[in-house]
């Protein structure tokens, strides 16, 4: 997995309310620990800004082109400011190194409506 070096860009928070967010993933199914270290890690981040997991989805069919990843997680923070807190964290810079071993495949994405 390709690791993106420094932190997220970080944009002016100009909409009011919640965020949602949509990580494309797919799990490496034999790195339990790895995963299990990495939510221990990032479970209290979430909470600590008011974030929540709102829907999780296999993706099972492709229709049109490739399957970008297995799973999407659906979590929704209450501003965008909340989103760059979690991922321009010293904690989550920590975690960096247990989610690369534990999602084979992992990006995350502002969803605007």
């Amino acid at each position: 997995m390709q690791r993106t070096a420094g932190a997220p860009r970080v944009v002016e928070d100009t909409k009011e309310g919640p965020v949602k967010v949509f990580a494309l993933v797919t799990f490496n199914e034999d790195q339990a620990l790895a995963l299990g270290k990495y939510l221990e890690i990032t479970e209290p981040l979430l909470k600590r800004e008011g974030a929540r997991i709102i829907e999780r989805f296999s993706l099972e069919d492709d229709v049109i082109g490739h399957r970008p990843a297995k799973s999407v997680i659906i979590v929704e923070y209450p501003s965008r400011q909340a989103v760059d807190n979690v991922f321009s964290s010293p904690e989550y810079e920590a975690a960096i190194p247990y989610r690369d071993v534990a999602f084979a495949t992992y990006s995350v994405h502002i969803a605007a409506q």
